[in-house]
C-alpha cells in the first residue's frame, strides 16, 4: 500500500514539475512514467480497479501542478477538466496493461503508445476537446530538441516520451537478466540522444524564407475582469485601440489585433455597423491599412467568435472559430446537460453553442501583397490538426489572436505562447501573435522567439517576418499519420475485446463440465 502510494505520488509530482513554465526541466518527463510502470508491475494479479485508482491519482496530481492556473477563470471548469482528463488517462493506461495481459505476445508498450496516441487524437475532436496536455507539448521551450517535429509533429514527441520511459523501466526491473538490462539501457541512451542529434543537425541547415512581410502586433492590455466585459464601453475600447494604433510604423503591411478586440456583437451582412466598429473601420480607411483581428459576429442562426480581415476600412474576409471551448462557447453533450442550463448560465457558460466554420479558411491579403495567412483563434493554437489544415490550404504565415488575461499572471499564458513554438516547427511557418494581454510577439519557422511583449503592458511590436518555406512532411501527411495511429488503437482494442470474449466463452464451457 505505502509503496504504491509513493509510486503514484512521485509519478504525479514528476509529470507536473516537468511541464512547460512550471520548471525548466523537461528531461524529467523521460522518467516520470517509470513509477506508474512499477505500479502496473505490482498489480499484475490485481483487479483493474486498483491500478486505475493509483494511476488516476498520479494523473490528477500532474494536472493539479501543471494547470492549477485554470481555477482563475473557473473553479468548476478547472476541476471538471482535471477529473475528466485524469480519468481518461488512467483508463488508457489501465486498458493498455490489461490488453497486454490478454495478448501477451504483443508488448505492453505497443498497447500503451497506440491507446495513448488514440486518446490524444480523440481530444482533438470530441465535445470536451482539450489537447493542452498532449505529451509532445512538454518540449515546447526546448525547440533545439524537437526540430524533427517537421516530420512527426507533436505525435512523435508523445511516442518518444512513452518509449524512453518504458525502456528505462525495463532497464531498472530486477527481474530482467543483468546483461539484458545493460543492453536495454544502452539502446535507451541511443534512442534518447539520436532525436536530439537529428534536431541539431536540422538546425544547422536553417535557411531564411525567400519572402518577407512587415507585421505589427498590438497588445492593448484591456483588463478582462474590470474593463473588457464590464468596465469600458465598446466605444471607449475602440478609442483606446485607435490611440495605440497611431504608433504603427508607416512601412507595416499588416496590423494584427487580439481576440475579441472590441466587445460588441454585430451582423456582417448588415453594413450598418455599431459605432465602435465604424470607428476602427474609418481609421483603417483613413490610414490605408490592412488589419486582422478577433470580433464577435452573428447572423440569424448563431453567434460566432470570428477573425476578420479589414482592407483599408472594409471587411473583406472572415473565418469563424472551429475549435469551440466547452461550456464557454459550446454546451457539450447538450442533449444531456440541458437539465443544468440555469446553473451553467449563472456561472458564465454558454447555453446556445456558437456557430463555427466547417473548413480552416485562410486569408489572402490584397492583390498588391498576395500573401496567404492562417489565423488561429485562442486555444486553436494547441490543435495540431487545424494548423496543418491551414498550411495545406495555403497559409504561408500563421497568426494567433487570443486573450490570455483569464488566468492572471500564471504559467497559463506562458504555456499558451510556448505551444505556438511547436506549431511553427511542425509546419515551418513563422508566427505572429497578438494577445489582449499575456505574450504578444513573433516566432520564426524554427520555433525561435524573435520578439515578445511583457505581461500586463500596452505594446505595439513590429518586425519583418521571413516566410516562403516548403510544406513539411508533417503538414502534408498529418491526416494520414493521425488516421494510422487511430486505426492502430482501434485494431488493438478490438483484438483485446475479441480475446476477452473468447476467454470468457471458454471459461463458461469448462465451468459447465
Amino acid at each position: 500500500m505505502i509503496k504504491n502510494l509513493i509510486y503514484s505520488l512521485v509519478s504525479g509530482l514528476l509529470l507536473g514539475l516537468t511541464w512547460p513554465e512550471i520548471t525548466n526541466f523537461p528531461a524529467l518527463i523521460f522518467v516520470a512514467f517509470v513509477p506508474v510502470f512499477f505500479l502496473a508491475k505490482n498489480h499484475k494479479n490485481s483487479p483493474w480497479q486498483a491500478l486505475f485508482l493509483w494511476t488516476f491519482l498520479s494523473f490528477f496530481i500532474w494536472h493539479l501542478i501543471a494547470v492549477y492556473w485554470m481555477v482563475y477563470s473557473s473553479y468548476l471548469a478547472a476541476i471538471t477538466a482535471w477529473i475528466i482528463n485524469s480519468f481518461l488517462m488512467a483508463m488508457v493506461f489501465t486498458s493498455a496493461f490489461y490488453s497486454h495481459k490478454l495478448l501477451k505476445r504483443i508488448p505492453f508498450i505497443l498497447f500503451l503508445i497506440a491507446y495513448w496516441l488514440g486518446f490524444e487524437i480523440f481530444h482533438l475532436f470530441w465535445d470536451l476537446k482539450w489537447p493542452w496536455m498532449t505529451l509532445g507539448h512538454v518540449f515546447a521551450n526546448k525547440t533545439h530538441w524537437i526540430q524533427w517535429y517537421e516530420y512527426t509533429g507533436v505525435y512523435g514527441g508523445s511516442i518518444w516520451v512513452l518509449l524512453i520511459n518504458y525502456l528505462i523501466f525495463k532497464s531498472l526491473n530486477k527481474q530482467e537478466k543483468p546483461f539484458y538490462r545493460i543492453l536495454i539501457f544502452s539502446f535507451t541512451a541511443i534512442l534518447l540522444l539520436l532525436p536530439i542529434w537529428w534536431a541539431h543537425n536540422l538546425l544547422n541547415k536553417t535557411s531564411v524564407g525567400s519572402k518577407s512581410l512587415n507585421i505589427s502586433v498590438l497588445q492593448p492590455n484591456i483588463d478582462t475582469y474590470t474593463e473588457k466585459f464590464n468596465g469600458l464601453s465598446d466605444l471607449q475600447q475602440s478609442e483606446k485601440i485607435i490611440q495605440l494604433l497611431e504608433n504603427t510604423p508607416s512601412n507595416s503591411d499588416l496590423i494584427l489585433l487580439p481576440e475579441t478586440v472590441i466587445n460588441t456583437n454585430f451582423d456582417l451582412a448588415i453594413k450598418d455597423y455599431p459605432p465602435a466598429i465604424e470607428l476602427l473601420l474609418n481609421w483603417s480607411h483613413k490610414n490605408k491599412t490592412d488589419i486582422i483581428g478577433g470580433f464577435y459576429t452573428k447572423d440569424s442562426l448563431y453567434n460566432y467568435n470570428s477573425a476578420l480581415y479589414i482592407h483599408q476600412g472594409e471587411i473583406v474576409q472572415n473565418r469563424h472559430k472551429i475549435k469551440l471551448l466547452a461550456f464557454g462557447e459550446k454546451l457539450p453533450f447538450s442533449y444531456i446537460l440541458q437539465f443544468f442550463e440555469n446553473y451553467i448560465q449563472q456561472n458564465g457558460g454558454a447555453i446556445k453553442s456558437y456557430g463555427k466554420d466547417k473548413d480552416a479558411k485562410v486569408f489572402t491579403l490584397s492583390p498588391s501583397k498576395n500573401d496567404t495567412l492562417g489565423s488561429l483563434i485562442c486555444f486553436e493554437s494547441a490543435f495540431v490538426d487545424i494548423s496543418t489544415q491551414m498550411v495545406r490550404n495555403g497559409a504561408q504565415i500563421l497568426l494567433i489572436i487570443t486573450n490570455d488575461d483569464w488566468w492572471k499572471d500564471t504559467p497559463g499564458y506562458r504555456q499558451h505562447f510556448a505551444y505556438a513554438r511547436v506549431r511553427a516547427i511542425e509546419n515551418r511557418r513563422p508566427i505572429a501573435r497578438s494577445a489582449n494581454t499575456g505574450i504578444s510577439g513573433f516566432i520564426d519557422a524554427y520555433g525561435n522567439i524573435l520578439e515578445q511583449s511583457q505581461y500586463k503592458t500596452e505594446t505595439l511590436l513590429t518586425t519583418t517576418i521571413c516566410y516562403g518555406y516548403p510544406l513539411t512532411f508533417f503538414s502534408k501527411k498529418e491526416p494520414i499519420i493521425r488516421y494510422l495511429l487511430a486505426s492502430m488503437a482501434i485494431l488493438l482494442g478490438l483484438m483485446s475485446i475479441i480475446k476477452s470474449l473468447w476467454d470468457n466463452k471458454k471459461s463458461r464451457k469448462w465451468s459447465k463440465k
